[in-house]
């Protein structure tokens, strides 16, 4: 049912149709935007809620094609089975740009088509020092929100051009991106500094 949703037409990310006891929404799991609320009740099933939801989601003149910063923005992310659908929309929406967009692609498919395990690593002390700093600046930018009656823990957007400043010594390789780790570490670390009572 829920694959007719198109992807977002702000960020082209996902869509995820969310139906809790009282309320039903369609959010982008990437930017977090969403639909206005449909309540839910004896006359409003969750079908019939998706169906409105779905209506107003999937409004718009025309598909959103793939560019340079949404395919980036893939580019950057650990890459599991679960990013196929994803993948595959973001390469059907793809107009032009083949030469430079082509060694991308083909390696996130490489990326796609390996087995996935798990790791255990232990970092270095100075790593989790490091870590734990950035997390308290996270921390600090959170906010608790209710939805359908539930807490969420929200985060501010954190600004990644110095991230993406930082990479552009990287621009003559092919493949010019970081790993989403470092490359998020860098946007959080441009971060101002927490200000403690």
């Amino acid at each position: 049912m829920h694959n007719s949703l198109l992807n977002c037409a702000q960020c082209d990310g996902a869509a995820l149709f969310i139906a809790g006891r009282l309320q039903a929404v369609i959010t982008c799991e990437e930017c977090g935007i969403s639909t206005p609320p449909v309540l839910l009740d004896a006359e409003t099933s969750r079908e019939a809620a998706f169906t409105q939801l779905s209506a107003i989601w999937n409004a718009r003149v025309e598909h959103r094609p793939a560019d340079v910063h949404t395919i980036s923005m893939l580019a950057r992310r650990a890459l599991t089975t679960a990013d196929i659908p994803y993948f595959l929309g973001l390469l059907a929406s793809t107009t032009g740009e083949w030469e430079a967009s082509g060694p991308k692609y083909a390696a996130m498919a490489a990326s796609l088509l390996k087995p996935e395990f798990k790791f255990v690593h232990a970092s270095s002390p100075d790593s989790v020092l490091v870590d734990a700093e950035r997390y308290r600046k996270l921390v600090h930018r959170s906010k608790i929100i209710y939805i359908d009656g539930q807490p969420t823990v929200r985060f501010e957007y954190v600004p990644a051009l110095a991230a993406e400043v930082a990479e552009e010594e990287h621009a003559d390789k092919i493949w010019p991106f970081s790993d989403l780790e470092q490359f998020v570490g860098r946007a959080v670390d441009a971060l101002p500094a927490p200000i403690t009572p």
